[in-house]
């Protein structure tokens, strides 16, 4: 009886003491933090945007005169609309500046301001009441107008994005945006070329100027592009973005017209169609 009981107590005094063994060998379990993929962020931009060219349309102001260019104070006013040729926006830098969402690990938006200044060169020929006042023929006369102005354009746009995949550290991506655009012209010089015809004479060319005007357009834009990982929250964007500006009000008359009454907006552009290489950093504040 005795035997059994010291035994009792040995193995219980085993169990004891490899119990605290047996604890220091459990080994916790790794908790994984989920790394987070939704979030704001900021981003900042500079762009290369290349030449573009437009048409546009003008009314065409009768100072006083009938179709054989005989004085005719009866015709003053706005004598036709008149197609505007060629209107070129010469090649120049953009810088933009936005703020956004990150929604899911492959869709952002965000919101922009992008900013461009450039110069705007214009050629038409001339309309047919000024070529008879030339005493030229309206058939190839060789009359043109040469005009020259700069314009500012702010483009602000909502746009959407969709992360395609990842490659390491390189996520290209698709996206679109819509918005508005304002585009303000600068004081247009206009120079009307007479031409080599023998009406021209030697006749120098005629100097004017027509003032600027501005305003409120419907945007579009398409982007692709990739990002690459700096570090976790800093990133660099590169890529290339589409934008259609629609049609709007480019100038008004000159002196001369506005002294027989003219007044307002007598040009319009037809829109532009701007292409843009960008490159800029996003900064994720998650």
């Amino acid at each position: 009886m005795r035997a059994i009981t010291s035994l009792s107590l040995l193995a219980l005094g085993l169990l004891v003491g490899t119990a605290p063994v047996r604890a220091a060998d459990i080994i916790d379990p790794i908790v994984e933090v989920p790394i987070a993929t939704t979030g704001w962020y900021l981003r900042g931009d500079v762009g290369y945007v290349t030449r573009s060219k437009t048409s546009g349309d003008y009314e065409f102001w009768n100072q006083g005169y009938d179709k054989d260019g005989n004085r005719d104070l009866s015709a003053i006013g706005k004598d036709e609309t008149v197609h505007y040729d060629e209107i070129k926006l010469r090649d120049g830098a953009s810088v933009g500046a936005g703020a956004g969402y990150r929604f899911s690990d492959q869709f952002r938006a965000d919101v922009t301001a992008d900013y461009f200044k450039t110069d705007v060169d214009g050629r038409s020929d001339c309309a047919y009441l000024v070529e008879i006042g030339y005493n030229i023929s309206p058939v190839d006369s060789g009359c043109r107008y040469n005009d020259s102005s700069e314009a500012t354009i702010w483009t602000l746009m909502a746009n959407a994005y969709v992360d395609i995949a990842h490659f390491g550290p390189i996520t290209p991506y698709i996206g679109a945006g819509a918005g508005f655009a304002h585009v303000s012209y600068d004081t247009m010089n206009s120079s009307t070329q007479c031409g080599t015809q023998p009406g021209c004479n030697g006749r120098p060319d005629d100097q004017g100027s027509h003032p600027g005007y501005d305003s409120w357009r419907f945007a579009g834009s398409l982007m692709a592009g990739a990002t690459i990982d700096i570090t976790q929250q800093l990133k660099l964007d590169a890529g290339y973005r589409y934008t259609r500006i629609s049609e709007g009000d480019a100038f008004g008359f000159d002196d001369a017209d506005a002294a027989t009454g003219a007044s307002g907006v007598q040009g319009r552009d037809h829109g532009f169609d701007l292409h843009t290489i960008r490159a800029g950093l996003r900064y994720d504040f998650f």
